[in-house]
């Protein structure tokens, strides 16, 4: 398998809000409150993934569901700032494992959620503190749209 990136997160992020989950029942109330958090307005679960908040939210579930199952509890969510970019960073208690990109899968299977990472986030990357794991994805409005990105898709892929 295919590694991310191991390196920290830009350090001049200010912390917004965290959320702590301790399983995957808490993933829909924490995209709610992201989303909430980014733009003022309830969440509605659109599949449109032309503005930052909906790809926030989306890699955001899917950092945290990684965690919840392939990681240690607590599940930690945090959103940081810097001007007009936001730094999310998913940390989990199992600082022995390597996170992985998915490779030779069907769509489907799952596993994408590190690859969809990269392609809508600015950066991605992970390190491990003393006693936790971090993962982060940064996103800036500069690159909110497909063009922005090469390889970055408008649409949630269908599985």
């Amino acid at each position: 398998m295919s590694e991310i990136r191991s390196a920290r997160p830009p350090a001049d992020f200010t912390e917004v809000r965290h959320w702590i989950l301790d399983s995957v029942d808490g993933l829909a109330k924490l995209r709610g409150s992201l989303f909430r958090e980014l733009t003022g307005t309830p969440y509605l679960g659109s599949s449109s993934l032309d503005e930052i908040p909906e790809k926030m939210v989306l890699v955001t579930s899917e950092l945290a569901t990684n965690a919840l199952r392939h990681g240690k509890p607590p599940t930690i969510v945090t959103l940081m700032v810097n001007g007009d970019e936001h730094l999310l960073d998913v940390a989990d208690h199992d600082t022995s494992s390597v996170p992985a990109l998915a490779e030779e899968r069907e769509p489907g299977e799952g596993g994408f959620g590190l690859m969809l990472a990269q392609q809508l986030a600015l950066d991605v990357g992970w390190y491990v503190s003393e006693t936790t794991k971090h993962i982060w994805a940064r996103f800036s409005p500069a690159h909110a749209t497909p063009e922005g990105r090469p390889g970055a898709s408008a649409e949630i892929p269908q599985t």
